[in-house]
């Protein structure tokens, strides 16, 4: 079997990995959500949050947080969707094209921004979830998977040099005689 079989092959195989990922995702958050907010949270679904939240919450309350609660998510999904892109490039043989170096870049940017984006959405969800209480939550932490995500974005950034640098070269030597 050559590399660019194996390669192919590889790709097939995390690509319907991926996209079972993708499809769980949104399910999992969203069974999690509800189930940890509309119900007692001895059910086996503990639901943290950076400030205090008396569980279970209204269906209001819990309706509204639930953009919030899925924004992190939704990131996440993208960097999957990036990948799917990427195996499939790699799929079908393309390995040092502009497409896959855009892939790579757009999977650095999102994974840099997914330390603030969290930040943000839990601020955000501790705003709505203030809503009719005595005191106003806004509350967010920064723990240790993102500043990991964070400086994995910035590796997977130098990547995207140093695949745009390949590229060139394979570009240069098709033209070359």
């Amino acid at each position: 079997m050559s590399v660019q079989n194996a390669i192919q092959t590889l790709s097939q195989r995390l690509l319907i990995l991926l996209w079972i990922i993708l499809l769980f995702t949104p399910l999992s958050i969203t069974f999690i959500w509800f189930y940890g907010t509309l119900v007692d949270s001895a059910g086996g679904v503990s639901l943290e949050f950076s400030y205090d939240v008396s569980l279970p919450l209204t269906v209001g309350k819990s309706l509204m947080g639930y953009p919030f609660a899925l924004l992190p998510s939704l990131v996440y999904m993208a960097i999957i969707w990036q990948l799917i892109c990427l195996f499939r490039l790699y799929q079908l043989g393309d390995v040092f094209t502009q497409a896959n170096v855009s892939c790579f870049r757009r999977i650095a940017n999102l994974m840099i921004a997914t330390p603030v984006i969290s930040v943000l959405s839990n601020m955000m969800l501790g705003a709505v979830l203030s809503i009719g209480q005595e005191s106003f939550n806004i509350g967010f932490t920064i723990d240790d998977s993102d500043l990991t995500i964070l400086l994995i974005g910035l590796t997977v950034r130098a990547i995207s040099h140093v695949m745009t640098l390949a590229k060139d070269i394979k570009e240069e030597n098709e033209l070359t005689v």
